[in-house]
């Protein structure tokens, strides 16, 4: 049943608006199992239990992967059991006699039923097994992306950067792709925070993180690693590519016009010119542990501030982008 109004649009009836909001509400109270990241790589990430068995591991293959030393290539499992009279299904917990030992609510367990809000440990990583509605879902996701994310310039946090670097370098080495570090250092930026001031500074960083987003490729992973410190790494990329990217992000730093003032200000915009010195090392040419790869990216990246900033260089310095840019000004109003 309708009802017209003047113009010949239609409106829902009272019963047709209470029948949508109970299926909204329906939906919103629906709850499915979920295991959600209360210590570990992935803080406040919710993973939907949506098979029948899910496993839990450091393997790749593992269903929710464990990223931690502690935790056993296939350490546990959880079921879901359906009650044939019922129809209500309940989820259990099985150790796969890991090394370590899988803790519910701080006991040692084999075997066990798990309930709404239990705490899970497996190695360094504390997991709460929750019942979850879309509402509950869609918060958990919003704090993990305020967690992983910096707030200032929008790119990776640093500890998030070194999770994700870990996982997919994990995954090169399986399959076999090559990928790049890049480490960054915008040059004489305190410069910039002494004649300007730290608010112009921060919208600066915050300038910066979206040049370099725009600069790096749509499947690359960005990061704000230290005050005016950011690093990238560029999946399936070779050496050659891994410069270009860097190259194209120093010469986006360098055309870029920084304002002297804050935007809302409401002060004659004037603009200024800094630069940025980037370090570049590659997998597999340069090592195989990820952590080496950015060491070896950051001894790269100091070489170019030592050889005269505004530069790109590679770890294998035959490879290095070597132009003399010490000339080019620094800042310019």
């Amino acid at each position: 049943m309708t009802e017209r109004l003047d113009d010949n649009s239609t409106r829902r009836s009272p019963l047709e608006e209470d029948t949508q909001d109970d299926s909204l509400r329906g939906r919103e109270r629906e709850l499915r199992p979920a295991l959600v990241f209360l210590r570990g790589d992935l803080m406040a990430v919710p993973i939907p239990l949506e098979r029948d068995q899910v496993t839990l591991g450091r393997a790749l293959d593992a269903d929710v992967r464990v990223n931690d030393a502690k935790a056993s290539r296939l350490h546990a499992r959880i079921n879901a059991e359906l009650n044939q009279e019922t129809g209500e299904t309940r989820y259990r917990i099985r150790d796969l006699s890991s090394t370590n030992g899988t803790y519910l609510n701080g006991q040692l367990i084999s075997d066990a039923v798990l309930q709404d809000g239990d705490k899970i440990v497996i190695g360094e990583h504390l997991f709460r097994f929750d019942m979850l509605d879309e509402i509950d879902r869609e918060f958990q996701q919003q704090i993990h992306r305020l967690l992983a994310h910096d707030e200032l310039t929008g790119l990776l946090t640093s500890k998030s950067f070194f999770s994700e670097l870990r996982r997919e370098s994990a995954r090169a080495e399986i399959e076999m792709r090559p990928f790049c570090v890049l480490m960054m250092d915008l040059d004489f930026f305190k410069q910039v925070n002494d004649t300007y001031g730290h608010l112009v500074g921060s919208q600066t960083l915050e300038d910066v993180g979206l040049v370099i987003k725009r600069a790096l490729r749509a499947g690359d992973v960005g990061a704000r690693v230290g005050g005016e410190e950011f690093a990238a790494f560029m999946l399936d990329a070779t050496y050659a590519q891994g410069l270009v990217a860097a190259e194209r992000v120093r010469a986006a730093i360098e055309d870029y016009g920084f304002l002297t003032t804050r935007r809302d200000s409401g002060e004659e915009e004037k603009k200024f010119q800094i630069t940025i010195s980037v370090g570049v090392a590659s997998f597999p040419d340069d090592a195989r542990d990820p952590i080496q790869l950015v060491e070896m990216a950051d001894s790269a990246l100091y070489r170019a501030k030592r050889s005269g900033r505004n530069r790109v260089c590679a770890y294998r310095t035959s490879l290095s982008i070597t132009e003399d840019l010490t000339s080019l000004p620094r800042r310019r109003d």
